[in-house]
């Protein structure tokens, strides 16, 4: 079944006859049945008519041997690799730049010492193993009751229960 969207996907090949037949037959289904779609078909033709009757450009006599002419006078570029290479690499290194290149490094240098040198040390395996352990033995009741303990801290910040928390049953 052909739609909208699949029509304006096919119209070009509609019009120029490349479509299968079986295609060719829902495209001209589907224009029989949607108004709004045959108009844009009509449009389409009427715009590659006027595009078909419009006379081809002539280039002059001497264009090819012209324009040969400029590419051989035009410097050869290079990739786009080579110019990254030279302007991203080469450069750091050229005479003017070292200083600079030099200051850098040394930046980088003193921080990566300072971030390592203040760093806090990794638990040694066994350590954070036995930590774990006691860890998990002591919360062990506590994770039984995971289910009750989240229940308790819903109705503990329910405001309805706070404000009839409040409220002295015996005055009434």
């Amino acid at each position: 079944m052909m739609n909208c969207k699949h029509l304006e996907q096919n119209a070009i090949a509609f019009l120029d006859g490349k479509l299968a037949p079986a295609a060719r037959r829902a495209v001209e289904e589907h224009l029989a049945a949607c108004a709004s779609c045959r108009e844009r078909i009509q449009g389409f033709s009427s715009v590659m008519g006027l595009l078909g009757d419009w006379p081809a450009i002539q280039p002059s006599p001497f264009f090819q041997t012209r324009l040969a002419a400029r590419l051989q006078e035009e410097p050869v570029s290079q990739g786009w690799w080579q110019t990254l290479w030279q302007d991203d690499v080469e450069r750091p290194f050229r005479p003017a730049a070292r200083p600079v290149f030099a200051v850098a490094l040394a930046v980088v240098m003193v921080v990566a010492t300072v971030v390592l040198q203040y760093s806090p040390a990794p638990l040694d395996s066994e350590q954070s193993a036995v930590t774990l352990a006691s860890a998990s033995a002591d919360d062990l009741p506590l994770y039984q009751e995971l289910p009750l303990l989240e229940d308790y801290e819903v109705l503990r910040n329910f405001e309805v229960l706070q404000v009839l928390g409040n409220t002295n049953p015996a005055a009434q």
